[in-house]
């Protein structure tokens, strides 16, 4: 009865969400779409480049004729008068009607319209550019938690272990201590043993459940959700690509200095548009109006004309008061900061790539050297513990053989985090799949 009570209590404490669903199986590739779709600089960007499409829209429209309907209708309370020979005379009509429709289209504008058109274009390759790095960043950040997670979970099982062992060895000595062979001390000595490894898995296993909240809560999901994430740290082993064709793929293909080199172009296409203030412009238009004026509500057909001409118009800026020199003067001046924003993000881009080449080999030959090690250690422990029950070997070297395999094991999920965090960190920086980062 008591423990039916108890059970009750403990499904009562469980969260709403615990009891009535399913555990989410989260894989890598799954939370990488789950981070995409939640994260805000991700929407931002995708706000921005919809900004620059329309710019670019717009800048298009510039270069197609403008045609213009306007319509003016008059209703005379007094109608006008004017002076002949001393009498005053009344013009016009009740009601006047006047429409017009105009066609300009830009011939000559100093490259303005050209170049407006080209710094929109490039405005929009910048803005995907800015989406793809925003994307990049995101897949990167969701990566190094879920291999957290993973190693967390790892690091857990490592002690969940080691604690059995240290358990089993107990029950040996315990044993052995019935059968005359050890004393009472050893037994207190290896209860010790037990108890301090009890510690350890609390906080691997506490460790294991903050890193999922970190996970779920960039992942925007409610930290009281029941996950599992289903993935691991082990992984085939890959033949890393020389530095030097890394760096030369990286300027081809890494979204933060594309992005700097787009913002660089705009630049420079921005500086032709505002030198072409100081070149005249030249358009064509045509006009056609339709005008009438009646007393009537709708005019009779002797009541309306038309007209129409068309022509050629030049504008040419004599004097601004020194505005199109100044402009011209901030148009340079932004290009010279794109230029120095742009080799900026080159020179970090380089720093990063070899950073993290040099993370990913010394990571990557870690893995190996401890993956050869965990082998060795397992069967210098199996044989301690043979020895140790024929009496050949101590507690002392029982106890050193087991926290041995411990720490081999605890050094090569470390290594294998360590690796699976920087060849995603390389693939940000080379902007290039893992696949093709590797060899």
């Amino acid at each position: 009865m008591m423990t039916a009570w108890l059970l009750a209590a403990a499904l009562q404490a469980l969260p709403a969400s615990a009891q009535t669903a399913a555990s989410l199986e989260l894989t890598l590739d799954k939370a990488v779409a789950l981070g995409l779709q939640k994260n805000l600089d991700v929407a931002l960007a995708e706000e921005r480049l919809a900004y620059f499409e329309a710019q670019r829209r717009q800048a298009i429209g510039a270069a197609l004729p403008a045609v213009t309907l306007t319509g003016l209708y008059n209703r005379n309370l007094v109608k006008p008068s004017f002076f002949l020979g001393g009498a005053v005379l009344q013009a016009g009509q009740d009601n006047s009607m006047r429409h017009a429709a105009t066609l300009q289209q830009y011939l000559f504008t100093g490259g303005m319209v050209s170049q407006g058109m080209r710094a929109a274009r490039v405005g929009v390759e910048g803005g995907q550019a800015q989406l793809h790095s925003a994307r990049e960043d995101v897949v990167l950040a969701v990566k190094r938690l879920f291999y957290a997670v993973c190693l967390a979970s790892e690091t857990a099982a490592i002690q969940r272990e080691s604690l059995s062992l240290a358990e089993d060895h107990l029950k040996t000595i315990e044993e052995r201590y019935r059968q005359g062979l050890d004393s009472d001390l050893v037994v207190l000595r290896q209860k010790v043993e037990v108890a301090n490894n009890q510690p350890a898995l609390l906080a691997a296993l506490n460790s294991e459940e903050l890193s999922l909240t970190m996970l779920k809560d960039t992942l925007g999901l409610d930290v009281d959700v029941p996950v599992r994430v289903v993935g691991s740290l082990e992984g085939s082993p890959l033949s890393l690509v020389s530095y030097e064709s890394l760096q030369s793929a990286a300027l081809e293909r890494n979204s933060d200095y594309l992005a700097a080199h787009k913002q660089y172009e705009q630049a420079d296409a921005i500086l032709a548009v505002q030198k072409g203030f100081r070149w005249p412009w030249l358009s064509a238009y045509a006009d056609y109006q339709w005008y009438s004026e009646s007393n009537d509500a709708w005019p009779e057909p002797q009541e309306r004309a038309t007209s129409s001409v068309v022509g050629l118009r030049l504008n040419y800026p004599l004097f601004s008061g020194g505005q199109t020199t100044a402009k011209i003067q901030q148009a340079r001046s932004q290009l010279d900061q794109a230029r120095i924003a742009m080799d900026k993000v080159a020179r970090a881009m380089k720093v990063e790539v070899k950073r993290e080449w040099l993370n990913v080999k010394e990571a990557q030959e870690r893995a190996q050297s401890q993956e050869s090690a965990i082998s060795q250690a397992r069967r210098a422990l199996e044989a301690t513990e043979v020895r140790y029950r024929a009496g050949q070997a101590s507690l002392l070297e029982q106890n050193d053989a087991t926290l041995a395999l411990q720490q081999t094991r605890l050094l090569y999920a470390n290594a294998l985090h360590d690796y699976r965090v920087a060849l995603a960190a390389l693939e940000r920086a080379a902007g290039m799949p893992v696949e093709e980062a590797v060899r």
